[in-house]
């Protein structure tokens, strides 16, 4: 075995590699500076709204939100509302045993009856 670094292993400094990462470092400042100072498109407009949109009421804006929801949940675009297909489930379960084919929260059962037994004073014992 030879300590030796092979023949073809490059010699001095790489000015090259240093040259190009220098480069990239000048360059994310310079866009950096330049980011930091030009108007940003995504800064909202000074009134709060897009030009040329009328500003949104949030009470309109919920009940839009809310009218949506009510319409999936009663079947527009699905298969089956949901009143029919909880019943349709319902009526698939055979006893009283069967579950859902989900998991259903369980209901806290209640904590077990204590005794109410005579304390022995241990001193008594004694």
């Amino acid at each position: 075995m030879s300590t030796e670094p092979a023949a073809d292993a490059p010699k001095g400094f790489p000015f090259v590699t240093a040259g190009a990462a220098l480069g990239v470092l000048f360059a994310f400042l310079a866009l950096t500076v330049v980011a930091y100072r030009s108007p940003g498109a995504l800064d909202p407009a000074p009134d709060g709204a897009k030009a040329g949109e009328p500003p949104v009421d949030a009470a309109a804006k919920a009940s839009e939100i809310r009218a949506r929801n009510e319409a999936a949940l009663n079947g527009v675009g699905a298969k089956m509302p949901l009143r029919e297909a909880h019943g349709k489930l319902l009526g698939a379960l055979k006893g009283p045993n069967d579950a859902l084919p989900f998991p259903r929260p369980e209901a806290p059962s209640p904590p077990p009856a204590k005794k109410d037994e005579p304390k022995k004073d241990e001193k008594a014992k004694q």
